[in-house]
């Protein structure tokens, strides 16, 4: 097919080719460095936000749960003793300012029903009970939304047995709040749950999109100023001197022996250019011989 086209429009198919195959590979390129920067900034959100949630459960234990119960040994106050409805509590007043963090502390066995494990914090868990991992981290769907997402496991404790181990001996507050089916019977060293923090991609996913859409953008406008710079030096440097010389050929052969193939630089059109001219100087001492 190419044989049957002009050189001009041979060379913009061969460019474009060239340019077809140039955008996949950067498109494809741009895409993975796009994503992994995504998930970059997304592993450094949830660790900060995980560091956030620690630092106050940390703080909690060390420094506010013992006075609180010496001052108020009977009294009911999950909000400052109990580090999973602190952290629940410090997790909602985040969201209002940064809607695409969700914490959540699940459990296959929970006190508060909010806290319940869904089927891929099930599979998480399990994995921990199992020994597979001692932490998880990756990327998932929930609800048609993408998320990256860290996980930890929570190990019952000594301090947590006294509310997780029957409705008897858990405080009647307790008990009243959340009922007596769900959250009991734990041990100490059993893996009652998981730590769970997700950070939405959708906004990532938008931007890296954008950011490829810019960058495919970027080198269309290249390839196209290339290709019209390459259209015009081929123009000048090959197809003009290329119908130059059939025109002066076709001259010549009706008998105007004084064209001339007047070609300017020092390539090969040039060499073609004289060799012309020298063939037609043979061509004009033969026809002198024969006339006479």
């Amino acid at each position: 097919m190419l044989r049957n086209m002009s050189i001009r429009k041979r060379l913009m198919v061969i460019l474009s080719l060239v340019y077809i195959i140039s955008m996949v590979g950067a498109i494809a390129g741009g895409y993975y460095v796009f994503a992994r920067d995504s998930l970059r900034e997304a592993k450094e959100k949830t660790e900060l936000f995980a560091t956030v949630m620690s630092a106050n459960q940390k703080f909690m234990a060390q420094n506010v749960r013992p006075d609180i119960r010496d001052l108020l040994e009977d009294e009911y106050f999950p909000e400052a003793t109990v580090g999973i409805v602190m952290m629940s509590e410090a997790s909602q007043i985040i969201k209002e300012d940064y809607p695409e963090y969700i914490f959540k502390v699940a459990s296959p066995n929970p006190l508060n029903k909010d806290n319940l494990s869904d089927s891929f914090e099930n599979s998480i868990i399990a994995g921990f009970e199992n020994g597979d991992y001692e932490e998880w981290e990756g990327e998932v769907t929930k609800a048609g939304e993408h998320f990256y997402a860290t996980a930890v496991p929570i190990e019952a404790s000594k301090s947590c047995i006294w509310c997780h181990d029957t409705p008897e001996v858990a405080h009647p507050e307790m008990v009243e709040e959340y009922g007596s089916d769900s959250g009991y019977g734990y041990e100490v060293g059993d893996t009652v749950g998981g730590r769970f923090i997700y950070v939405s991609m959708t906004a990532s996913d938008a931007l890296t999109m954008q950011k490829l859409a810019s960058f495919g953008g970027g080198i269309s406008l290249l390839f196209l100023v290339a290709m019209l710079f390459i259209d015009r030096i081929v123009i000048s440097t090959v197809v003009k001197p290329i119908e130059e010389i059939v025109t002066v050929a076709e001259d010549i052969s009706r008998g105007k022996m004084d064209r001339e193939f007047n070609i300017k630089g020092n390539d090969e059109i040039k060499l073609l250019a004289d060799a012309f001219n020298r063939m037609k100087v043979s061509l004009a001492k033969a026809m002198d011989i024969l006339r006479k």
